[in-house]
C-alpha cells in the first residue's frame, strides 16, 4: 500500500477534518510553501501492536520572533504560524482513529519534549486547544509555557433533515435573503447556475479574482495561492469533489463560489460577487442559496461556512446552526522564550 492510500485509510477511521488534513491539501500546501521556503519535514507515526494509530505531519523550520529572538519553530503542515504567505487551513490536528487521538497527542508531546532541537511549538488553527495543553502538561518536561490565542470561529449548517427543513429554521430575513429573493433576482435576465467543467477552470479563477477584485480591491488568490487552489481544483474535479459554480443573469457572470465537497461535508473555500449589480437584494446571499439547496440534494449534511466575518453583515451566524471555537496553542520552550512571552503576556 503507497503512502497516499495509507494516509487515505487512517483519515477515513479518524474524526480529523477530511479536507485540511487530506493527502491532496496538505502535499499541495508543503510543495508550494513548505520545502520551498526553509521548512524541514518532520511527520511522526504512532503504532500500536505495529499497526498504525496516528500521524502527526509535523515540520521544523528557524524563524526569528519579536523581530530578533531565533527559535526553531515546529509546526502542522498546512500552517505557518504570523506567515500570510501561505493559504490558511484550519481544523489542524493528528490524525488519528477514533478513540486514540487524545493518546497520540500525549506520545507526540512525550517524543518533541525528549528532542531538544526546537524552541517553540505552534498549533493552529485547531478545535482541539484544551486537548493539546492538555497532552503539553502530561510530559516530564518543567521548563515551558503554553499560551492559547489568536481564537476564531467558523460557522456550519446543518442540512441534515434536507434543505426545506433548513429554510424553515431560519429567521424570515435570512431565508428571504437566500430563498424568496431568488424571483426579483429572475426579473433582472434568464438567471443559470453553471457547474464550472475541469476545462473551465482557469476562467472560472479569472472570474473569482474578478469578481473580488471588485469588491476588496484585491483578487481572491495570486501567485502561488492561486497556483495552489488551481492545481488541488484540478485534482479534485477529477474525484468529483469540487462544487465551484458561477451564477449567471442576463448573460453576463455576477457571481462565484468555490466550494470542495468530501463525502458528506462541503467546504465554502472563497465566494465573490458583483457589489454594484444591485441594492435589493445579495446575490453572495442567494448564490450561497443556491449551493445550500445543491448541497442538500447531493447528499451533503453539513455546509461548512468556515472562520472569517462578512464586510457588512455576519451573515454566517445567520445561517449556520453550528460554531466551533478555534485557536492556536503555542508552547514555549528553553530559559529565554518562555520569560519573553510571559513578559510580553503580562503587559500587553
Amino acid at each position: 500500500m503507497n503512502s497516499e492510500a495509507m494516509w487515505a485509510g487512517l483519515l477515513a477511521q479518524s474524526d480529523a477534518d477530511s479536507l485540511f488534513l487530506s493527502w491532496e491539501w496538505l502535499t499541495q500546501w508543503w510543495s508550494l510553501f513548505g520545502a520551498t521556503s526553509g521548512r524541514v519535514a518532520n511527520i511522526l507515526g504512532f503504532y500500536r501492536d505495529g499497526s498504525l494509530v496516528g500521524v502527526a505531519p509535523f515540520y521544523q523550520k528557524t524563524v526569528l520572533r519579536r523581530g530578533l529572538v531565533p527559535a526553531r519553530s515546529v509546526q502542522l503542515i498546512g500552517h505557518s504560524w504570523r506567515d500570510s504567505t501561505p493559504p490558511s487551513t484550519i481544523y489542524l490536528d493528528v490524525i488519528a482513529r477514533r478513540g486514540e487521538a487524545d493518546a497520540v497527542r500525549h506520545a507526540c508531546m512525550h517524543e518533541l519534549f525528549d528532542n531538544s532541537r526546537w524552541s517553540e511549538l505552534a498549533i493552529g488553527y485547531t478545535a482541539v486547544g484544551t486537548q493539546w495543553k492538555a497532552a503539553a502538561a502530561s510530559s516530564d518536561s518543567l521548563r515551558y509555557y503554553v499560551r492559547e490565542l489568536d481564537r476564531i470561529v467558523s460557522f456550519q449548517v446543518d442540512l441534515g433533515l434536507g434543505f426545506s427543513r433548513y429554510l424553515q429554521s431560519l429567521g424570515q430575513s435570512t431565508r428571504r435573503s437566500i430563498w424568496n429573493l431568488r424571483k426579483r433576482l429572475e426579473l433582472r435576465g434568464p438567471v443559470r447556475l453553471e457547474h464550472v467543467r475541469v476545462t473551465d477552470l482557469a476562467e472560472g479563477f479569472r472570474d473569482l479574482n474578478r469578481l473580488h477584485r471588485l469588491r476588496w480591491l484585491r483578487p481572491a488568490f495570486a501567485d502561488a495561492r492561486l497556483e495552489f487552489h488551481e492545481s488541488l481544483a484540478t485534482q479534485l474535479s477529477a474525484r468529483k469533489e469540487l462544487a465551484f459554480s458561477r451564477l449567471w443573469v442576463g448573460g453576463r457572470v455576477v457571481s462565484v463560489l468555490y466550494d470542495i465537497r468530501k463525502g458528506f461535508y462541503q467546504y465554502n473555500i472563497k465566494l465573490a460577487f458583483d457589489p454594484a449589480f444591485s441594492n435589493q437584494l445579495s446575490l453572495g446571499l442567494l448564490h450561497l442559496g443556491y449551493a445550500l439547496e445543491a448541497a442538500a440534494q447531493s447528499g451533503v449534511s453539513v455546509y461548512d461556512l468556515l472562520a472569517g466575518p462578512g464586510r457588512k453583515s455576519d451573515y454566517k451566524r445567520h445561517l449556520s446552526q453550528v460554531r466551533r471555537e478555534l485557536s492556536c496553542v503555542h508552547i514555549l520552550r528553553g530559559r529565554l522564550l518562555p520569560a519573553l512571552y510571559r513578559w510580553h503576556d503580562r503587559v500587553r
